[in-house]
């Protein structure tokens, strides 16, 4: 590991706060949190697991990520995306073993019925724009170090993962790729082991850490860099949310996507 990821911060971890504290203190000022234990009462905390997601959904086909040369995408093309029966995927990595496949679904569109044992969250406040992604990877897995518009509450179901951030305003920091390129929100530095001579703004780029447990939520800010490592089999739901005038811009970036063809 190279210096910036040693000297990070933990991120805070706490227990749940009201809905109005958590956007007083958190949303508004775009603080990242971790909320100890908040989605215990949630139903996918007891059913899902691998023989649970296999059983229900394994002749389901779904798009996985494929890490080659140490990354999941080129700048041009984009992600690296194959296709398997899911519940191959859970047989491959049912082992422990690392495993260079990655599952990232937009629940919606593959997964609606995962919705079923996910509760809601106040925190949230009903919003009018809403996405989420189902994530399951074995131990080691990790993806580039990247930044979303929407708020997000990651939501971790079953093992442990390891989360670096960086404030949105320190974007200049990390070298992010064109608007134009295929990963339009990357950015081409590992932020666990920087290569400092081809992107020596990173140096001592004041990161935070976030280690999530089973039930915990991680509240990642909109815009803020982050990149993110299963320590363990690891499986996940995200909830992004948008409120306000960034409902547009979300919707508008979601059409820039499909007329490129861009599959983020």
């Amino acid at each position: 590991m190279s210096g910036s990821f040693e000297s990070a911060a933990e991120v805070p971890r706490i227990s749940p706060p009201s809905p109005e504290s958590f956007q007083a203190e958190f949303v508004e000022p775009s603080r990242p949190v971790i909320l100890r234990g908040a989605i215990t009462d949630w139903p996918a905390m007891q059913s899902w697991s691998l023989e649970y997601l296999k059983e229900r959904f394994g002749e389901r086909e779904l798009p996985v990520v494929r890490e080659k040369g140490g990354l999941h995408y080129d700048a041009r093309g984009g992600l690296h995306y194959e296709r398997i029966l899911f519940g191959d995927y859970c047989d491959l990595i049912a082992d422990g073993r690392p495993h260079d496949l990655y599952v990232t679904v937009r629940v919606d569109e593959q997964l609606p019925e995962l919705f079923d044992d996910i509760r809601p969250l106040a925190y949230t406040a009903d919003p009018p724009w809403a996405r989420s992604r189902f994530w399951l990877g074995a131990a080691d897995t990790k993806l580039p170090l990247h930044r979303d518009l929407p708020e997000n509450l990651y939501a971790q179901i079953r093992g442990r993962k390891q989360f670096l951030l960086l404030d949105k305003r320190l974007t200049r920091m990390v070298y992010r790729h064109a608007f134009y390129s295929g990963v339009p929100n990357y950015s081409p530095v590992d932020a666990e082991q920087p290569d400092l001579s081809r992107h020596p703004r990173f140096r001592g780029a004041p990161l935070l850490r976030a280690v999530v447990e089973p039930g915990d939520l991680l509240y990642i800010p909109s815009m803020w860099w982050h990149q993110a490592r299963s320590l363990t089999m690891s499986m996940s739901i995200n909830l992004w949310w948008l409120h306000g005038p960034r409902v547009a811009i979300a919707r508008l970036a979601e059409l820039y996507m499909r007329l490129r063809k861009l599959n983020l």
